[in-house]
């Protein structure tokens, strides 16, 4: 059970070998097509510039890529940045791509600075949660969108479940998420949920 319990913590913060193996699973096909269906209610051009926050294994900085100009990558795990990296080194050489370690209440970012904010997977985990979007509202251009996609609605049983094993996981229902998002100043909240599986995406717009 300990072991059990040290596996799925390493999904708020991935270290060491253990952290490594699931970096790699974030990559893979379930989160893929969790990101995939997130992606749908996403207006992207190819002048954009994004960030995706708590960027895991660095596929969906990946995703961005092939659809705006530039992308940066943030996560407070160094296991999850040095994947990253790896994952786009190619981008990264060529300038259009930034990874960087940093904790999503701090961005190291100028003022209105990205036109699309990502978090795929990741909110459950953001401790000051009412703190890191103000950031995220901070840090978007005026106009900009800040998009959410999680694989848990906030009340299915099975995340439930894992959020009474892994430390410091809250869940949120789409409706406090759209509250939590308004008090930080967002303006039109849109919240979508898939027909089959308890998914769940808001799209907030600056």
């Amino acid at each position: 059970m300990a072991f059990i319990k040290k596996f799925f913590n390493n999904t708020r913060k991935p270290e060491g070998m253990l952290g490594k193996i699931m970096v790699n699973g974030m990559n893979g096909n379930s989160h893929g097509a969790l990101a995939e269906w997130g992606f749908d209610f996403l207006d992207t051009d190819t002048s954009f510039v994004a960030l995706d926050c708590g960027c895991g294994g660095g596929a969906n900085v990946k995703r961005l890529l092939e659809r705006c100009d530039k992308a940066y990558g943030i996560d407070y795990s160094p296991v999850s940045v040095e994947k990253s990296k790896q994952v786009n080194a190619e981008t990264i050489k060529n300038g259009r791509c930034e990874i960087q370690q940093c904790d999503v209440c701090y961005l190291p970012f100028e003022n209105e600075s990205f036109d699309i904010v990502t978090a795929f997977e990741t909110i459950y985990f953001w401790q000051e949660i009412d703190k890191a979007f103000a950031e995220v509202y901070r840090v978007l251009k005026k106009g900009g969108t800040f998009a959410i996609t999680n694989e848990s609605t906030g009340t299915d049983k099975t995340s439930v479940k894992f959020s009474q094993i892994i430390d410091g996981m809250n869940l949120y229902t789409g409706e406090r998420l759209k509250e939590l998002l308004e008090n930080a100043g967002f303006g039109k909240v849109e919240i979508h949920t898939h027909s089959q599986k308890p998914w769940i995406n808001v799209v907030a717009r600056k």
